[in-house]
């Protein structure tokens, strides 16, 4: 048992001492009806002594009873509570969805929404978080265990890349706002290259938290891309194999999936699978067992270890609120005996 404001103990019990003290000096002093004289007869009978005695015990009942009362209202101030502590080991891992969302890649990506969508449902525990790319990266959802929310974001992510290609609903050719959500913030306002894949993966990677402070914990990248890097006007900062090399000193599996006879594939091949993670080739008759298999993979990698520290606070009001019942009403009972 715990007290959450021990500063009502400090302050109330030492004022109830004091008001104590005041209450026994304080001198009765006559003030109203009238004096008797030659009472020395009716003192010396028994009747007389026995009320006196009685008078006497139930004063001091009363004036216990009372205090003691007091003191219970105090403690109860101070709020007695029950702290547990409850620590919970929880196993996950962190994934990002880092997409390559330029046009070229528009059919691949609309082809595993729904097989992504598939590989966050089949994980359970994980924090998950999805960055787009282009020329620039941009983060959609930072990691979180809101599954809800990273697919509703999938599902926005499926209808932009078919507004992109012109498919699905006719509605949402003209939808403005699927336009800007793919492609707001993801280009050079001139124009200046697009499909930065090396700048792409070192982005996510970075938008890992804790990066440096908790290398114990396990972070992986399903990354999605063509690796059809288009360099107008400008040069991306970071290439794949460079990427990569970050990847594998934080410590960071990257999986990549993308279609078949990409450019430089045993070079980006490579550099995949030095992170400890792997490389996907879909086509259209193999992405739900690539995704099974991926989901397996993943599956595989170790866990970090997650303690959830939990402080339960209990209200324990209940046994001193019956005492200071009792006490009240035993006041209430010895004080109508004297007439206080």
């Amino acid at each position: 048992m715990e007290l959450m404001f021990p500063v009502a103990i400090f302050i109330g019990v030492p004022l109830a001492i004091v008001l104590t003290f005041i209450t026994i000096k304080r001198k009765d002093t006559f003030r109203k009806g009238k004096k008797v004289a030659n009472t020395n007869f009716m003192e010396e009978t028994p009747l007389y002594k026995r009320l006196i005695i009685e008078y006497r015990v139930f004063s001091i009942l009363a004036l216990t009873c009372l205090w003691i009362s007091l003191i219970l209202a105090i403690v109860m101030l101070a709020r007695p509570v029950k702290i547990d502590v409850v620590t919970t080991e929880m196993r996950n891992r962190d994934i990002f969805i880092c997409m390559d969302i330029s046009d070229s890649v528009d059919e691949l990506n609309l082809q595993i929404c729904g097989e992504l969508k598939e590989v966050v449902k089949g994980l359970d525990g994980e924090r998950f978080g999805i960055t787009i790319f282009n020329g620039k990266s941009v983060l959609l959802v930072p990691l979180t265990t809101d599954y809800e929310y990273i697919l509703d974001t999938l599902d926005r992510l499926e209808d932009a890349f078919e507004y992109s290609l012109g498919t699905g609903d006719y509605e949402l050719w003209e939808d403005q706002n699927l336009y800007e959500f793919k492609y707001e913030g993801t280009l050079w306002e001139d124009g200046r290259g697009s499909s930065f894949i090396g700048d792409g993966l070192a982005s996510c990677l970075y938008n890992f938290p804790d990066l440096k402070e908790n290398s114990e914990r396990s972070r992986l990248i399903i990354f999605t891309t063509d690796n059809e890097l288009n360099e107008i006007t400008g040069t991306s900062l970071v290439t794949v194999e460079e990427a990569a090399k970050l990847c594998v000193q934080n410590d960071v599996k990257v999986f990549a999936v993308t279609p078949r006879g990409i450019i430089d594939e045993v070079s980006f091949k490579t550099a995949m699978e030095s992170t400890g993670g792997g490389f996907y080739e879909v086509t259209s008759n193999n992405s739900n067992k690539i995704f099974e298999k991926l989901t397996d993979d993943i599956k595989l990698t170790e866990t970090s270890v997650i303690q959830d520290v939990e402080t339960i606070i209990t209200d324990k009001p209940e046994v001193l609120f019956v005492f200071l019942l009792v006490c009240m009403s035993m006041y209430f009972i010895f004080s109508r005996k004297v007439k206080l």
